[in-house]
């Protein structure tokens, strides 16, 4: 029995803070005396507590709310544009039936976009916009009466993207570069805490922790879920990640 090993190289900010929070909150639950890892716990809630001060110094930036609100209405476009394709697909005029269904392949590649993090959903829906745009799809978006939409879309997602630029230059990419390093540390401090009782579970014998290790592998396991394969023409751009885990 040992705790399994988690990769959160490229997970979103949140996803790595959330991870180890529960990590935090079960050691506190089984104490890090009986798990006799109090030094090293220290140390781990000191880098803990700096991960989310540099993510709290991200949140507030004064052009977050304007990037979240700006980001629902690009989805909500996205989606709109959607429903409206996905119900020209029923059309009675046979041609424009036809048009809505080629469109609707497109729209198929890129249905995850509006999950995405912030950066890859402005390149996908950039990508998507290209290829409605592109001489082979003109002809159909035009006939489906979604000429607008994309055009609306196209704007709506450089505003978003515009407001991203301004946000890092408004000095959170000198935070983001703290978070960096403040995730790196705090993935070493937990890894060497799962070493420690790893190899304790071997000298000592299972018992003292084996509640401990069973629940943290089940929280392991469900931050390991893979999300759904990107479909063929949906292209990621820079993520939330920073290439370092655990």
């Amino acid at each position: 029995m040992n705790i399994e090993t988690i990769h959160l190289n490229n997970e979103r900010n949140d996803k790595h803070f959330q991870f180890m929070t529960e990590f935090r909150d079960l050691v506190i639950a089984h104490t890090a005396a009986a798990l006799k890892i109090a030094p090293q716990f220290t140390g781990f809630v000191a880098l803990y507590n700096r991960e989310d001060e540099a993510l709290k110094k991200i949140s507030a930036s004064a052009f977050t709310p304007k990037i979240h609100e700006a980001d629902d209405d690009r989805d909500e476009t996205l989606t709109g544009m959607m429903e409206v394709c996905k119900g020209m697909c029923k059309h009675w005029i046979p041609e424009t039936r036809d048009a809505a269904r080629r469109v609707q392949v497109v729209f198929h590649a890129y249905k995850h976009s509006g999950s995405k993090p912030i950066n890859e959903e402005t390149s996908a829906i950039y990508n998507l916009v290209q290829e409605l745009n592109s001489e082979k799809y003109r002809a159909d978006v035009q006939t489906v009466g979604l000429k607008e939409w994309v055009e609306e879309l196209d704007r709506r997602n450089k505003i978003v993207e515009e407001l991203v630029k301004g946000r890092f230059s408004e000095g959170a990419s000198k935070t983001d570069i703290i978070l960096k390093d403040a995730r790196r540390e705090t993935d070493a401090a937990y890894k060497e805490i799962c070493e420690i009782v790893n190899a304790r579970v071997v000298i000592e014998g299972p018992a003292a922790y084996e509640t401990f290790v069973r629940t943290l592998n089940e929280v392991i396991k469900k931050y390991s879920v893979k999300p759904p394969k990107r479909k063929h023409g949906e292209h990621g751009g820079e993520n939330s990640g920073d290439g370092a885990g655990v």
